[in-house]
């Protein structure tokens, strides 16, 4: 008997399709050889500890500008050394643009390309990293080079986030259009401004005198008698009057010359810091100071 086509079940289609689909993987796992999966494996592991140790290298984050701005005695060198031993801070050193003889208003200029630059860093690659490290070399014109060469060796490319020094930035006062820039600039580029200062004036000038008439500031004396603890302290130290009211008013005028900077630099972020704070409480201090930088704290 001879059944018509019409009548002959067919096979269905889509079970087929499946039935194929399956095999198909089947033979798609098989061709992955378990030495090949081991070393993917490793791969994956080897590059998460990597940007967990160090993080993305190709892909920085953005910058965060900053300047300790700070009157005489208040502990600055201080601040910025405890800022220096962070990975994540790029510092430099001392006072790369606080030339006391230069206050031309070219001069301020210079002081604010420097700046441009300082907080324009470019770490997508170690070519552009050692490229902005010359320009800011070749933009510093104050005779400090070697500190400031020393300080960028310091820097890691792969992990400062902040970037700042430490200035006088009242000196601009002494040209009318320099504030306005530096404002302009700080705003433009997101800066941000530790105020460092002193409760105790009388202090503070008393260091200050130290400092300017006695040839020692409130570290050498501090380092000269943890050097011999045997020694006693004086109980009393001659101080010449005369020379401690020009220090008193040298204090007061520093005081009232930043106040004015920070009057007329409106929209900038400050943070205000007291001397005795970082000197009572500094580990409370220095995480402020890391918050307000956007740095990892504990």
């Amino acid at each position: 008997v001879v059944v018509p086509h019409t009548h002959m079940a067919a096979p269905s289609s889509r079970r087929f399709r499946l039935r194929n689909s399956s095999r198909s993987r089947r033979r798609l796992r098989c061709h992955w050889p378990r030495w090949t999966l081991v070393a993917l494996a490793t791969w994956i592991a080897v590059d998460q500890t990597r940007r967990h140790l160090i993080g993305p290298v190709d892909r920085p984050q953005p910058a965060v500008p900053f300047v300790l701005h700070f009157e005489s005695s208040t502990g600055s060198s201080w601040l910025m050394e405890l800022l220096g031993a962070r990975p994540d801070a790029c510092v430099v050193g001392f006072e790369p643009i606080d030339n006391i003889t230069m206050s031309s208003p070219a001069d301020h200029a210079a002081r604010i390309r420097w700046l441009r630059t300082l907080w324009s860093p470019s770490a997508t690659s170690v070519e552009a990293w050692e490229s902005w490290q010359q320009q800011l070399l070749r933009a510093s014109v104050f005779g400090q080079r070697h500190v400031i060469r020393t300080s960028l060796h310091r820097c890691s490319r792969q992990r400062a986030r902040a970037f700042g020094l430490k200035a006088r930035l009242s000196r601009l006062l002494s040209h009318p259009t320099s504030v306005p820039a530096l404002a302009a600039l700080m705003r433009g580029s997101g800066a941000r401004m530790l105020r460092l200062s002193r409760r105790n004036r009388i202090k503070q000038a008393m260091a200050e005198y130290n400092r300017l008439h006695a040839g020692r500031g409130q570290f050498v004396a501090a380092a000269t008698y943890t050097s011999n603890a045997s020694r006693p302290r004086p109980a009393s130290v001659h101080v010449h009057l005369d020379r401690f009211r020009q220090a008193l008013r040298a204090v007061e005028r520093s005081h009232r010359l930043s106040t004015r900077l920070l009057e007329a630099l409106e929209g900038v972020a400050v943070l205000h810091i007291d001397y005795e704070d970082l000197l009572g409480d500094t580990e409370r201090t220095m995480t402020a100071v890391a918050n307000f930088l956007e740095l990892q704290t504990a």
